[in-house]
């Protein structure tokens, strides 16, 4: 049975993906953890510093951390499970595919940016990647889809990079959801 993680994005909650992730996978068992910081009236997985960059070594220790009291956040130890993360919640889902490649059978990430411009993920051969990117999204660089996208295809993943006509926030016409079960379905027929 297939299994999503879901991950939400800074200042927000548990329930921030739960209608993008059924629309993706209506028979798909939803994991939706909440984020261990408060953050403006929501939560978040990490941590940035003032400047808003990232603290890499810090968010791999968190993803460490949480991998090892997984048995609270019940996440199968064998099965499908694809970790879905949204904004910040796509960077962490990057520092858990840091970590634990093997849990993970791909990973669906909306709007993310890299952990930093060098990173090195572990081997991850033909693992598949969604990256979904806004064309005028605000708060990400221009080139950090595609510099993410490189970082997963040194590992050996198999990566899908779209840059669609969206900001920070959804795009219109549920293209992110259209997108993400598309690649679901191709995904699967593998």
């Amino acid at each position: 049975m297939l299994t999503i993680l879901a991950l939400h994005g800074s200042g927000r909650d548990e329930t921030d993906l739960s209608e993008f992730c059924h629309q993706l996978a209506p028979q798909a068992r939803i994991i939706a953890p909440r984020g261990t910081f408060a953050q403006a009236d929501g939560f978040t997985f990490f941590k940035r510093r003032s400047d808003r960059s990232i603290i890499v070594t810090e968010v791999l220790d968190l993803a460490t951390k949480w991998v090892s009291q997984e048995v609270e956040v019940d996440l199968p130890t064998s099965g499908e499970v694809i970790v879905v993360g949204y904004s910040s919640g796509a960077i962490f889902a990057e520092a858990l595919m840091s970590v634990v490649p093997e849990r993970f059978a791909g990973a669906v990430l909306m709007r993310p940016e890299p952990l930093s411009p060098n990173f090195s993920f572990p081997d991850m051969p033909a693992k598949p990647i969604l990256i979904v990117a806004g064309k005028h999204d605000e708060r990400r660089r221009h080139d950090d889809a595609a510099v993410l996208a490189k970082q997963f295809t040194q590992a050996g993943a198999v990566v899908s990079l779209h840059v669609i006509d969206a900001g920070h926030g959804w795009a219109r016409h549920n293209a992110d959801v259209t997108l993400a079960r598309l690649w679901l379905a191709t995904v699967a027929a593998n």
